[in-house]
């Protein structure tokens, strides 16, 4: 297959959020871009981190609302959880957001979309299967993987990370969450709330950089959800 050659003011290595916010920008200031990505457009953000998660979260809090709902006046209504219409729904948000991040519409922006992996030549040129770059800027967007901790015999136990948790075809009955970040925590707290024994173990304290005053409203919260926290521990 011949390569094309091309020059253009910006390539954009990675159509992840930050990715395609700098190629939509530029695109629509009337510079030339290419945008290369081998996965998903969209992702992490759009596939497996914000849009799954928070449709999760969404979920979890609707079930969690219709628990608690005596102190609005309404008697409170034991939540049912169907997990297959559950992971219909956190697919139905991932593609209605699709169509904003996919390589249609970035191509309709005037970008110059190959996806594939693409490796630099020399400072200003990179070459995939089917093309040769040459850029005046490069924008590396290339994102993250879940880090999996050096933990002794954790790579002979089935386990789950970030980019994992939302395929599960049945709901977990249990979860130990290694990690009180973020992350962690929302996760940990969603799953609690729709009816998976969870806990949380953490080296340090969870949300370890934020307020000491907002962390304990979490810690609070969580014990309230009936999460199991434990903090100054390894695993």
């Amino acid at each position: 297959m011949s390569q094309q050659h091309l020059t253009v003011d910006i390539c954009v290595m990675g159509a992840g959020a930050a990715g395609l916010s700098v190629a939509a920008g530029a695109a629509q200031l009337g510079l030339s871009v290419v945008l290369f990505e081998e996965g998903e457009m969209g992702g992490d953000c759009l596939n497996t981190g914000c849009v799954p998660s928070k449709a999760l979260i969404a979920a979890a809090k609707t079930a969690h609302s219709m628990q608690h709902a005596s102190r609005f006046g309404i008697e409170n209504t034991k939540a049912v959880l169907d997990w297959n219409k559950l992971r219909g729904h956190i697919d139905g948000v991932i593609e209605t957001i699709a169509p904003i991040d996919s390589q249609e519409r970035f191509e309709g922006l005037g970008c110059t979309v190959f996806r594939e992996h693409a490796v630099f030549i020399d400072p200003r040129t990179v070459q995939s299967p089917s093309a040769i770059v040459t850029a005046q800027k490069f924008v590396i967007a290339t994102g993250a993987t879940a880090f999996v901790p050096p933990i002794p015999g954790l790579s002979e136990t089935p386990f789950l990370t970030n980019e994992t948790v939302f395929a599960q075809e049945t709901q977990p009955k249990s979860l130990i969450v290694l990690g009180g970040g973020v992350i962690g925590v929302e996760l940990g707290q969603a799953f609690a709330r729709l009816g998976t024994q969870v806990t949380v173990v953490e080296a340090m304290t969870i949300m370890g950089p934020q307020e000491p005053e907002a962390v304990e409203v979490v810690r609070a919260s969580l014990k309230a959800d009936g999460v199991t926290v434990q903090e100054g521990v390894k695993a």
